[in-house]
């Protein structure tokens, strides 16, 4: 059964993976609305040769899987060592290394009169790399994954730079992903996705599913969540410098009541705050819409399907698949992927992940088979 080949080096060069005895990775975020706090890499290691006393404050951890190319790559900094030291140093001595993610550590950086000029909001968010952040060991980078579709307004800024990048992010509604940008195994990057370059990012090369097969990722536990706070009729949007707006879907409200939901942006004028307010109201005003988490491990797969999705995580977007109680066939549905957490022992890897519907991403395209359905595919901004 697969097992997955993690490694582990630190400065990017010595291989520390024989001395780690658990990992647990965390990032991304549970559900669409939610801010960015950031993502964690936590190790505990066999420390009897006193290893983590070599390891230093913001100490670089690049973690990969050496079966891919592609797939997971991603530096974490070092930020805090727990020694576990035991008793006359008979036994097992270890300690806990807890790192950051790149995200996460933009919160330990703080902006003062940063000037940010009036700028597509991925490309405001690199500004960041003048002036604040250490470019040469983190930095932002939005080449991958497109321009945004909002323009920030201009300010000067002081703050942490996480904030500003969750605000940019709520101007935007797209994605912040983080990992190796180039070929420098020491430097954390934070990555930008903006909301119109999700949609044609969904990965066909393997789905989840309920059961194994070579093309499929099977899970072993499944939530399918309803509404709750991301149930959204009535919206305030509060850009920079402009007068609020409020934005309603009278239909909703009249059917279910209003749900309330605020949100502070840098949008440039009042006309693109409105379609953020009218895109939030419209979108999330579906009752019966849903969200999913799913759980499963390395060891149950089949071999070919889960060598594809070394290849293909963390990716954008996927299928899903799951079987209502009573129905006599599946629902598939195509998904974002908003966070996850890799569980890793020596003698299985286990995952836990969070999606959204990609529908919560998909903007009305004309003569499109996926993009041009209404009551599918709603009107961008």
């Amino acid at each position: 059964m697969p097992t997955t080949p993690w490694v582990f080096l630190l400065n990017g060069v010595t291989d520390i993976t024989s001395s780690i005895l658990s990992a647990s990775i965390t990032q991304g975020r549970e559900k669409y609305l939610d801010n960015y706090g950031g993502g964690s890499l936590s190790i505990t290691i066999n420390n009897n040769a006193n290893l983590a006393n070599t390891l230093n404050f913001n100490d670089p951890i690049f973690v990969y899987n050496s079966s891919t190319t592609a797939g997971f790559r991603d530096t974490f900094a070092v930020q805090q060592i727990t020694f576990n030291d035991h008793p006359g140093n008979t036994g097992l001595s270890t300690a806990t290394i807890f790192c950051v993610d790149p995200l996460s550590r933009t919160g330990r950086y703080q902006a003062t009169a940063q000037v940010l000029n009036q700028l597509i909001t991925t490309l405001q968010m690199e500004a960041f790399n003048s002036g604040t952040l250490p470019f040469d060991a983190l930095y932002v980078y939005s080449g991958f994954y497109g321009l945004g579709s909002s323009v920030a307004s201009a300010q000067t800024y002081t703050g942490t730079v996480l904030n500003q990048l969750n605000i940019l992010q709520a101007t935007e509604r797209g994605l912040l992903r983080t990992g190796l940008a180039f070929t420098d195994l020491t430097a954390q990057t934070v990555q930008p996705v903006s909301r119109g370059s999700i949609y044609n990012r969904l990965t066909t090369a393997f789905s989840f599913g309920r059961n194994i097969a070579s093309t499929v990722i099977a899970y072993n536990t499944f939530e399918r969540i309803q509404n709750g706070v991301t149930f959204i009729n009535t919206a305030t949007i509060s850009p920079l410098g402009l007068s609020s707006e409020t934005r309603t879907n009278t239909a909703s409200v009249t059917a279910n009541g209003a749900a309330f939901y605020s949100s502070s942006t840098v949008d440039y004028n009042a006309t693109q705050a409105q379609g953020n307010g009218d895109w939030i109201v419209n979108t999330f005003s579906n009752t019966t819409d849903l969200r999913f988490k799913i759980g499963f491990t390395d060891r149950m797969q089949n071999s070919s399907a889960y060598t594809t999705f070394l290849a293909n995580f963390p990716g954008i977007a996927f299928s899903l698949a799951y079987r209502v109680p009573a129905a006599g066939s599946d629902t598939t549905v195509n998904v974002v992927l908003e966070g996850w957490t890799i569980n890793i022992t020596p003698e299985q890897t286990s995952y836990e992940l969070s999606f959204s519907p990609l529908s919560y991403y998909q903007f009305f395209t004309l003569n499109s088979s996926v993009l041009g359905i209404l009551d599918t595919s709603r009107l961008g901004w």
